[in-house]
């Protein structure tokens, strides 16, 4: 699909949609119309259609009601991924596996680092699962993201990514996250100058800036569905909201991290888990360590730090606790 241009007038750059891609950018920066660029093209396949998973309900049902099953709430979701992983991806096994034609499904969550905090800590396994089984069954996700963090995007999302499009971000440290190790090569998106600018990293790439294309709301709320409105299975009504339905979990799901029943869903949560990733920037620090930076009691923090490393966002050394993509950048220049 054509994503951008070499320049306001130049040659269109093209991306392939089958493959699982993170979309990073701050408000403002163009973000919003490179998602419904790929919103259209995924619309206008007759071989695909499209899911939009969005917390932001009004823009997310105002924009792809009757376009695209929507997903709006976090128990929407945690019954949509029931599904997908316990039912769809089965179906779908078996019909490619008898040789016939399976649609493609293009998942573009947006804000997804607020809706992995919003899942249960079940729902982000299947979460995690459904990335990673997904690029077999024809399934492929388009991860929107305002504000990357490590903690937010864990390792074993970022290595499921086969081409990351980044406009201008806040910071390096944002920029290291999306381009981890690649900013002296010039993969910089805090750089970046105005509104639509881009850099896109997909295989052999060298870090060109260009020129998002642009698609208005109102001309992406005036094009034609060619493709498919849901998925398999039976038709889905796209003004009703899915409702919670029981579902075995094959066995083939992503299973290495127990993990507690619930997450927590707090604004303060979310800024303790920030301030516990400065504190472990530096490298591995103990409880009592991470206590004394954030200025938060030990025991709070030795319970948050707990709740993290089930989940894989931080691992545990015998130096400390450590974050895994900082542990890995050490290894690897050792």
């Amino acid at each position: 699909m054509a994503l951008a241009r070499r320049g306001p007038l130049g040659r269109r750059e093209r991306i392939r949609l089958t493959q699982h891609i993170l979309l990073a950018g701050q408000t403002g920066s163009g973000k919003s119309s490179t998602q419904r660029v790929i919103a259209a093209h995924v619309l206008q396949a007759p071989d695909a259609c499209l899911e939009v998973w969005d917390l932001k309900r009004i823009s997310a049902l105002r924009d792809y009601r009757g376009r695209a099953r929507t997903c709006v709430t976090a128990a929407e979701v945690s019954a949509r991924l029931r599904d997908l992983v316990g039912r769809e991806f089965t179906e779908r096994a078996d019909r490619l596996i008898a040789g016939e034609d399976v649609p493609y499904l293009v998942v573009l969550v947006d804000e997804a680092a607020t809706l992995l905090r919003e899942l249960d800590a079940y729902a982000q396994r299947d979460f995690f699962g459904a990335v990673e089984m997904g690029r077999e069954l024809r399934v492929f996700f388009v991860l929107a993201v305002q504000h990357p963090l490590a903690l937010t995007i864990p390792t074993q999302l970022r290595s499921q990514l086969a081409c990351v499009i980044s406009h201008r971000l806040k910071s390096a440290k944002e920029s290291e996250v999306v381009f981890p190790g690649l900013g002296s090569a010039g993969w910089a998106p805090h750089l970046l100058g105005g509104p639509g600018t881009c850099l896109v990293w997909e295989h052999d790439r060298s870090p060109r800036t260009l020129y998002g294309l642009w698609l208005s709301p109102g001309r992406f709320r005036g094009l034609r569905v060619h493709g498919q409105v849901t998925a398999l299975g039976a038709p889905v009504s796209l003004d009703k909201r899915v409702a919670p339905v029981a579902v075995a979990r094959p066995d083939t799901r992503l299973t290495s991290h127990s993990a507690p029943a619930t997450a927590t869903r707090n604004t303060r949560t979310d800024a303790f888990t920030e301030e516990i990733e400065r504190a472990l920037l530096g490298g591995p620090a103990g409880v009592r360590e991470v206590a004394r930076a954030t200025g938060r009691n030990p025991g709070s923090v030795h319970r948050k730090i707990r709740q993290l490393a089930v989940r894989g966002l931080v691992e545990e050394t015998p130096d400390g606790f450590t974050l895994p993509h900082v542990n890995a950048q050490e290894e690897d220049s050792s």
